[in-house]
């Protein structure tokens, strides 16, 4: 009998627990050129944020600014070898992605053989889309993107940074000339 409550006591425990995350998860994703050396990029600027008027571009800009200093890239405006946009969108979304190996699996063999395979997505109310354009082509080079982002109305105080940490978390790739293990992650001087 006692098994028996404390196996109770138990479930209830899990229940309730569960029910109090309201966290729910957001789809996230990246496409990339299979025609880019990303290994040639050491700068950065950034362009205009589009299509958001309140304070979510300032919180995402803050926290892409930290994603690319932490792989290495400087900021600057004197001929940046990549250029960083970004969007906010209200509504639900249709796009075109491409099913593609990981982005550092490609970036370690180069494999000519891999092909673009496109995938359409309807994307959730509330997608960030962070692009990173080559500078001197204007193409992009790489895009990341979060849905669903405002499914949590009790977001944390650093929700946004999370939400452009797990988008960056699909480019793991460093700046030119950076090494993180060594010299306290500087720029070893290229």
């Amino acid at each position: 009998m006692k098994l028996v409550k404390l196996l109770l006591l138990g479930c209830v425990v899990v229940i309730v627990a569960a029910s109090c995350n309201t966290s729910q998860k957001i789809f996230v994703e990246h496409d990339y050129s299979y025609e880019t050396n990303f290994k040639a990029y050491s700068t950065y600027a950034f362009l205009e944020c589009e299509r958001d008027t309140g304070n979510v571009c300032t919180e995402v800009y803050n926290a892409i600014h930290r994603q690319m200093q932490a792989r290495g890239y400087r900021l600057t405006t004197n001929k940046p070898s990549l250029l960083v946009n970004y969007g906010i969108f209200y509504d639900n979304l249709r796009y075109q992605g491409y099913m593609q190996p990981v982005i550092k699996n490609w970036v370690d063999t180069e494999d000519d053989s891999f092909k673009y395979e496109p995938i359409r997505y309807s994307l959730d109310k509330g997608t960030i889309i962070v692009s990173l354009i080559d500078a001197d082509t204007d193409q992009v080079v790489w895009r990341g993107y979060a849905a669903g982002i405002f499914k949590n109305p009790n977001a944390a105080n650093n929700y946004y940074r999370n939400v452009v940490r797990t988008i960056f978390d699909q480019y793991p790739l460093f700046a030119s000339g950076y090494d993180p293990r060594g010299s306290g992650g500087q720029s070893n001087g290229r």
